[in-house]
């Protein structure tokens, strides 16, 4: 997988020189539970994935097939902690969760971000609202 450098991503992305923090990640994905804020594994969390994190974007309902990359980065990196948000999930899976994520990128971390996305077909469409 390749994340292009374009103008839009480097738009979306920031100062990719600077790490994300846990503020900034709280602020661009709200649906985050701010209880989580003093975590030690969240503040590693973030500053591990936080290029990617900068990436990702929430889905809408008409995706199909998981979206494109930003989408699937929403899925895998912030997903569990909007649900845990909402109570449909505890606290200490929830955080277990995170450290999964982050054993699984030690584990591989240069190639870690294209086990995120499924591979597509050749030709195949994108995924969304036809």
């Amino acid at each position: 997988m390749e994340i292009c450098d374009s103008p839009t991503t480097r738009k979306s992305t920031g100062s990719v020189q600077a790490p994300m923090t846990v503020e900034e990640f709280l602020t661009r994905f709200p649906e985050v539970p701010r209880d989580l804020r003093d975590e030690p594994i969240l503040e590693e969390y973030v500053k591990v994935f936080g290029s990617l994190l900068r990436l990702t974007q929430k889905p809408t309902p008409c995706m199909r097939d998981g979206g494109d990359a930003q989408h699937v980065f929403y899925v895998r990196l912030v997903n569990d902690l909007a649900i845990y948000g909402i109570g449909l999930a505890k606290r200490d899976r929830t955080l277990a969760r995170l450290a999964t994520i982050l054993d699984q990128y030690r584990a591989q971390p240069s190639t870690f971000a294209c086990t995120l996305v499924p591979q597509r077909a050749p030709g195949a469409p994108r995924s969304g609202c036809t």
